[in-house]
């Protein structure tokens, strides 16, 4: 199935093989957004799979690429709208400095020019905020089998 411009989107079905390369490790999670509440939300549907350990959160992308540089994080699920430094500006950044990150872009909009523009700035995947509990999971699985997902619609 393709998403935006042709963008990939693997289905549950076409990567659930791989998913045991993914199982013997624990995956370090961060999570940016500028609403406390949804970061929460995020924080328990992450802390549902044993896998997962959310090893920090930030509120903007200034925020995030300091934090990064301290916790660590194999992904960055990073908001596109935030203040200071916007979700595309902190994804380059952050890429920048830590280059084997892979960041999920999160935001309210499926527009196909927000998802162009994370995935220009370096992010393997996008989820609409409104989707989080249904795709966040299989995002993560995805981009850390070194797939893409983006779950946006033109």
């Amino acid at each position: 199935m393709f998403g935006p411009e042709g963008f990939f989107l693997p289905s549950l079905l076409e990567y659930a093989g791989t998913l045991s390369l993914v199982n013997a490790m624990s995956l370090r999670v961060m999570i940016v957004d500028d609403h406390k509440g949804f970061r929460s939300a995020l924080r328990l549907i992450l802390s549902t799979d044993p896998d997962i350990e959310v090893v920090a959160e930030a509120e903007d992308g200034v925020d995030a690429v300091a934090r990064a540089g301290e916790a660590l994080p194999d992904i960055v699920c990073m908001d596109v709208s935030m203040p200071r430094m916007n979700g595309i500006e902190a994804t380059r950044e952050l890429l920048s400095a830590r280059p084997a990150v892979k960041v999920i872009g999160l935001s309210a909009y499926a527009e196909a020019h927000f998802v162009r523009e994370m995935a220009s700035a370096g992010a393997v995947g996008y989820v609409v905020k409104g989707d989080a509990g249904q795709n966040l999971l299989p995002a993560i699985r995805a981009v850390a089998n070194q797939l893409t997902y983006f779950s946006a619609e033109e």
